[in-house]
C-alpha cells in the first residue's frame, strides 16, 4: 500500500506508554529487506550490538524463535517480535541461544527458502515488556506506517489529558485540535507515516 502522506506529533515523554498496546500488537515500518536481523536491529534501527546481547534476550521472526541473528534473515512482509528476559522455564527455553533452546524444536527458526532480495519493503515490529519502555520511542521517532482509520481510532481513545506540543502534516504545522481531523482525510488503501518524538 503506497503512503500518502506524513504526520508528525511532539508529546510529552510520560506519554510514551499509551503506545505500549500498538507497538505489542505490532506496528509497520519500511525498512531494506534481505538483510539479517542484526544488520536489521544495528544498521537500520540503531540499537548497539551491546545492547541486542544484553537486553534483548528473546527474538522472534515469523513466530518462531531465532538463535543467531546473523544467519536469519528478513524478508519483505516478514513479523519480528522482540523481547526482554521472560521469567521461568517458558522464558528459558525462548532465550535465544539459551541452554533450554534445544528443547523448542520446530518453533526454532530455520532460513528455509531462499535468501531474499534487497529492497525496500515493510516488516511488522513488535515490543514486548521492558523493550517498550526502552525501545519505544526509538521506533515511533524512526516512523511507523498506519491506516488513518487506525491511527483516528487510537487517538480517539485517549483521556482528555492527551494533548500534544506540536504537530506537523506534510511538514507543515497545524493546531494540535486539528491534526486529527485532517489527517484521516485519506484515500482508502493507503497509509499515514506517523513519526512521534517526545520531549520535555
Amino acid at each position: 500500500m503506497a503512503i500518502e502522506r506524513s504526520v508528525e506529533v511532539t508529546l510529552a515523554p510520560e506519554l510514551l506508554r499509551i503506545f505500549f498496546p500498538l507497538l505489542q500488537e505490532g506496528v509497520e515500518i519500511e525498512v531494506e529487506t534481505g538483510c539479517s536481523v542484526k544488520e536489521l536491529l544495528t544498521g537500520q534501527l540503531g540499537i548497539s550490538a551491546e545492547y541486542i546481547a544484553k537486553r534483548i534476550t528473546t527474538l522472534f521472526l515469523n513466530h518462531r524463535a531465532v538463535d543467531n541473528t546473523v544467519t536469519s534473515l528478513v524478508h519483505d512482509g516478514a513479523v519480528l517480535a522482540l523481547s526482554g528476559a521472560m521469567p521461568g522455564l517458558v522464558g528459558a527455553t525462548m532465550r535465544s541461544g539459551g541452554y533450554y533452546a534445544a528443547m523448542r524444536g520446530a518453533m526454532t527458526y530455520h532460513e528455509d527458502s531462499e535468501v531474499p532480495i534487497a529492497r525496500t519493503g515493510r516488516i511488522r515490529l513488535k515490543l514486548f515488556n521492558l523493550l517498550l519502555d526502552e525501545l519505544g520511542a526509538r521506533v515511533l521517532g524512526r516512523g511507523i506506517l498506519i491506516a488513518p482509520e487506525r491511527l483516528r481510532d487510537f487517538f480517539g481513545t485517549q483521556p482528555e489529558t492527551f494533548r500534544p506540543r506540536g504537530c506537523w502534516l506534510d511538514g507543515r504545522k497545524i493546531p494540535p485540535e486539528q491534526f486529527l481531523q485532517e489527517t484521516i482525510q485519506v484515500e482508502a488503501g493507503k497509509r499515514l507515516q506517523l513519526k512521534v518524538y517526545f520531549r520535555d
